[in-house]
């Protein structure tokens, strides 16, 4: 049977708050250590982060400069909105061009003559329907053969090349209307019949072949436009490839009352990329000087002071703007030259007035200086990625902060084992201590109660 053991009974120590002060004690400088070690790990870790933030933020705007939807935008303006909606491409040229809506695109309607109603029985048989060259066959018969059944069964057919079939319930009776889903003069709507009992003719349109038992209510057609004074058709209201780089839309015909469209280059959009650029190469100057700062005051230095990593992709960037572009044909091979410089803090500064009068006369020059192998924004761009792509220098020094970092947490549970260990260890000596001078204090109380009975000898004559 074991004993129940009340830690203090015999000895009147607090043997449980001894056990846990020197359990603290044996804790408490390897705790500190931990904590410190942790401490500048998740605050370099901390700092990667920042870094690979301000960077991926600057190469955001390197891959703007480097297409050539930022660098070679147009703008587009019409003098009717009404008429027409019109985009540009980088690749249109600065123009402008006199546009009239002659016609626009419109697809067949054939329509009926009048029946009783919608439930008026036609016939059966039959029916082919082509929309162009595309067609397809509907069976009516018994079950369908009303003006209503053949709406159902055009509609629903699988195969439906684009015939749509609709019922106008007018005051003189029931029309059956049929449209076309495309537009454009190929696309006319022709209908015949075979078998059955004949009543479908009356349903029938094919002109080439005399057959007109339905009326051409609006013939399928192409847009009609003209540009500069030339003609030119489009199956849609859509026309793209007459003026390069430009498609407009018809919206409404301007019966002969022309319309400007003009192309230019996108000016204003070039120079917000390019101080776009300046402001987050700042940024990240900024953010990579507090990350290496160091306060003679406080003497507190930055996470990534002296960091031997943050050292070589600043100087890469700085040594990189530095260098000219390559290529005979450029007009401008500097970031000097187009009106970006750098200042004492190693950050960059526009002059917004030699920057814009450049974009204004030479365009085409600044996505030279940018764009291509050997523009800035691909040579920045390959120095960026070396240090923050999946394998890249960041990366592995993540890794390895990550990993010193899963280190101190398994020391740490390696200690508290230790420390379990320690507290049962102490506590079982503790424990064995009050036990022993619990016996000893039991011996002292016999002995002292024996030695009161024994006589005192008597100090009396004989």
């Amino acid at each position: 049977m074991v004993g129940i053991i009340s830690s203090g009974i015999g000895s009147g120590l607090d043997i449980q708050g001894l056990v846990q002060q020197l359990v603290e004690a044996e804790a408490s400088l390897p705790s500190q250590r931990f904590a410190i070690r942790e401490a500048q790990f998740q605050s370099r870790l901390s700092a990667y982060g920042s870094l690979r933030s301000a960077l991926d933020t600057f190469k955001n705007s390197l891959t703007r400069l480097n297409e050539a939807e930022t660098l070679s935008a147009k703008t587009i303006a019409t003098s009717n909105e009404e008429a027409a909606t019109v985009t540009v491409d980088e690749t249109a040229v600065p123009a402008t061009y006199t546009v009239d809506i002659v016609r626009q695109a419109s697809f067949a309607r054939l329509t009926s003559g009048a029946f009783a109603n919608a439930d008026a029985t036609i016939g059966t048989g039959t029916l082919t329907l082509s929309l162009g060259s595309d067609s397809f066959d509907v069976a009516i018969d018994a079950e369908n053969n009303s003006l209503a059944g053949i709406r159902d069964a055009i509609n629903n057919a699988t195969d439906n090349t684009g015939v749509q079939a609709t019922i106008i319930n007018a005051d003189d009776g029931s029309y059956l209307v049929f449209s076309g889903a495309s537009t454009g003069a190929e696309n006319a709507v022709t209908i015949t019949q075979q078998g059955g009992d004949g009543g479908l003719s009356a349903i029938t349109y094919d002109p080439d072949n005399s057959i007109t038992n339905l009326t051409l209510s609006q013939a399928a057609d192409d847009a009609l436009a003209t540009v500069n004074g030339f003609n030119v058709q489009s199956a849609t209201n859509e026309f793209s490839g007459v003026i390069d780089g430009v498609t407009f839309n018809a919206l409404e015909e301007t019966a002969g009352e022309t319309f400007t469209i003009t192309v230019a280059n996108d000016t204003s959009g070039v120079e917000s990329a390019v101080k776009r650029f300046v402001v987050d190469y700042n940024a990240l100057v900024t953010t990579a000087g507090n990350l290496a700062s160091f306060d003679a005051d406080t003497n507190i230095a930055g996470p990534l002071q002296g960091d031997s990593v943050l050292r070589s992709l600043t100087s890469q960037l700085r040594q990189e703007l530095s260098e000219a572009t390559s290529g005979a044909e450029a007009l401008f091979d500097t970031l000097n030259e187009i009106g970006v410089s750098g200042d004492e803090n190693g950050k960059l500064v526009v002059d917004d007035e030699q920057l814009a009068s450049i974009v204004s006369t030479e365009f085409s020059a600044i996505s030279r200086v940018f764009s291509g192998e050997t523009g800035y924004a691909s040579r920045l761009t390959a120095i960026i990625d070396e240090f923050t792509e999946t394998d890249g220098i960041l990366s592995a020094r993540t890794e390895g902060l990550e990993s010193s970092i899963e280190s101190i947490n398994q020391q740490r549970e390696r200690l508290n084992s230790r420390l379990v260990a320690l507290e049962a260890r102490l506590t079982r000596q503790f424990n064995g201590l009050d036990s022993l001078l619990g016996q000893l204090n039991t011996t002292s109380s016999f002995l002292s109660a024996q030695l009161a009975n024994v006589p005192v000898p008597s100090s009396g004559n004989n």
